[in-house]
């Protein structure tokens, strides 16, 4: 019965801890989308967005590893090793496309708030990933 009761709380305050950064990513969005709204220093949303959501992405990581076995810590931690790695290619890719864009724009911070975006959109889906085992 003990064990029972152990296993419901630890189920209960991982699912609460999904749910509080579930809300935490939501209301990242909605943040940038209304700095984005106001058609002012787009890029600057943009490069913020991308900071708060490779926070979130550490703080959830962090959370993971010290909930749980040593085994799954390892198996997370080779998973998010090829993820890192993955990502790193998809941000060179993106960054060579905004210098080709550069030489033929005239007003860089469009390509550069685009390429933010794309990044911090990749950030997102990884989180959003890592929420779901936290479940």
């Amino acid at each position: 019965m003990r064990n029972l009761i152990l296993i419901l709380t630890v189920f209960l305050c991982t699912n609460a801890y999904s749910q509080s950064r579930q809300t935490a990513l939501d209301t990242l969005e909605t943040h940038y989308q209304q700095c984005l709204g106001k058609s002012h220093k787009m890029y600057d949303c943009a490069l913020t967005y991308y900071k708060q959501l490779d926070s979130l992405l550490y703080s959830t990581l962090q959370h993971l590893y010290s909930s749980l076995s040593p085994n799954r810590q390892q198996k997370l931690q080779a998973e998010q090793g090829t993820w890192e790695e993955k990502k790193d290619e998809y941000f060179k890719k993106i960054d060579g496309r905004v210098e080709k864009m550069h030489k033929r724009t005239m007003d860089g911070l469009d390509d550069d708030m685009i390429s933010t975006d794309n990044k911090a959109a990749y950030i997102k889906e990884r989180v959003t990933e890592l929420l779901e085992v936290a479940i």
